[in-house]
């Protein structure tokens, strides 16, 4: 009795083997596993992306050429933009984790749990849609399309894919290159010939060439820290302002309150946070900081630089 339980142990136990390398290897005539594509979508024509998590979701849409988060129209940072989509290109099957249904909540796939779901539309239509769960390791991901049972362990890192606003935001937004003149609360400086130059109520003082070049490397590439929940209240009083052109004209008020630090450009209805380092490299030069006496000894070498003085700025735009 005893050996016959056993040989149909044995062969049920066979039969579960065998089916399993069916349903693995019966769309493969060599039975070997073909990796492919998770997702089939064509990235330049994807124009809205929604992440979410339990708690969150941003929402960000391409209008013309650019990409905008949908909910306050600021830009998006296009390289962290495209770095997703090509992630997601790119993502392809291995073999299943799982493929039951049943599976899903335990490894926060399912639509009812997960950790991110990315969405991919083109216009109102979805054409591809991700549910990003656990992590069976370093910068990987259980991962499951939305229409699919199979789940599987790749490598994507859901902390790639925020569903925070600030954290897809575009933070040199306020950041103006090329710049030809600045004004601040006491000083002028126009740039003519590739020479910054003084105004002549400033004729008995030159251009200090470094800390012109300072400023005008803070005013084109200071970021921003995130959107202002509450917008404070500007005036001449507590905030300092810069007018900067390059060919079109801008005014980038700052202030402090309270141990924060706020920014704000005249073309951008929105105000913003900004980290004490960048504030004080915007608001703090002043005349005594950017310039020079000139000392009564030098007034005849330089009487050629009463207007101002060559200054080799280079900024990171020209870096690039």
């Amino acid at each position: 009795m005893k050996k016959n339980i056993s040989l149909l142990a044995g062969v049920f136990g066979l039969q579960l083997v065998i089916a399993l390398l069916v349903f693995l290897f019966g769309n493969s005539s060599s039975g070997e596993f073909t990796s492919e594509a998770l997702l089939h979508f064509e990235k330049s024509n994807i124009d809205r992306i929604v992440i979410s998590d339990s708690d969150s979701k941003v929402t960000l849409s391409k209008k013309g050429k650019a990409w905008l988060m949908a909910e306050d129209d600021l830009p998006v940072d296009s390289a962290k933009l495209d770095d997703l989509l090509a992630k997601l290109s790119e993502i392809r099957t291995t073999w299943p984790v799982t493929t039951t249904s049943s599976s899903h909540q335990r490894f926060e796939v399912a639509e009812s749990k997960y950790r991110r779901r990315i969405t991919l539309s083109i216009g109102e239509k979805p054409v591809a849609d991700l549910f990003v769960g656990t992590s069976p390791g370093f910068k990987k991901s259980h991962i499951r399309a939305a229409e699919q049972d199979e789940v599987y362990a790749l490598a994507f890192n859901a902390y790639d894919t925020p569903a925070i606003k600030k954290d897809w935001l575009d933070t040199s937004l306020l950041a103006v290159k090329s710049v030809t003149s600045v004004k601040g609360g006491d000083y002028e400086l126009t740039k003519e010939d590739d020479k910054w130059r003084l105004p002549m109520s400033l004729e008995n003082r030159e251009v200090n060439s470094d800390k012109v070049n300072d400023l005008i490397k803070a005013i084109a590439a200071f970021r921003v820290m995130d959107v202002a929940k509450d917008k404070p209240d500007f005036d001449k009083d507590n905030s300092v302002t810069l007018e900067v052109a390059n060919g079109e004209s801008y005014f980038i008020d700052l202030m402090e309150k309270e141990g924060k630090y706020y920014v704000k450009r005249s073309d951008i209805d929105h105000v913003f946070t900004l980290s004490k380092y960048e504030y004080d490299r915007l608001s703090s030069p002043n005349k005594e900081s950017l310039t020079a006496e000139i000392k009564p000894e030098q007034e005849g070498e330089s009487r050629e630089n009463e207007t101002g003085d060559s200054v080799n700025v280079e900024t990171e735009e020209r870096q690039k």
